[in-house]
């Protein structure tokens, strides 16, 4: 045999070796890369929910506020109402004490007229 013939014979053996192992590294490295887009997928599927459950909580805090608003200003009216209440209650008082003080002065004209 020639020698070249017994390199053909010893590339093709070689070869023969190193595409099996080159198959296997390269379905290795596909494997990784695929449980790598698995994991990120599933990560960002995660944020996309944690993104969903921010914003239905962003909405609930929203719709909490104006509740509270609503709740403050109607208050706010009550207070109001209220003073108004107050007000109206003292002027009545004064009223009554200054008729009170009419009727005792007018009670004691008439008996120094006695």
């Amino acid at each position: 045999m020639s020698t070249a013939v017994i390199v053909v014979i010893v590339a093709a053996v070689v070869l023969a070796l190193l595409v099996p192992l080159a198959a296997r590294a390269l379905a290795r490295r596909r494997a990784r890369r695929a449980e790598a887009r698995a994991r990120l997928e599933a990560e960002a599927q995660g944020h996309h929910q944690e993104v969903e459950a921010s914003a239905m909580r962003a909405r609930e805090a929203v719709e909490e506020s104006e509740q509270h608003r609503e709740r403050a200003a109607r208050f706010r009216r009550e207070a109001d109402r209220e003073e108004q209440l107050a007000a109206d209650a003292e002027a009545r008082g004064e009223r009554a004490r200054a008729a009170a003080v009419r009727h005792d002065q007018r009670a004691q004209e008439v008996q120094e007229r006695l």
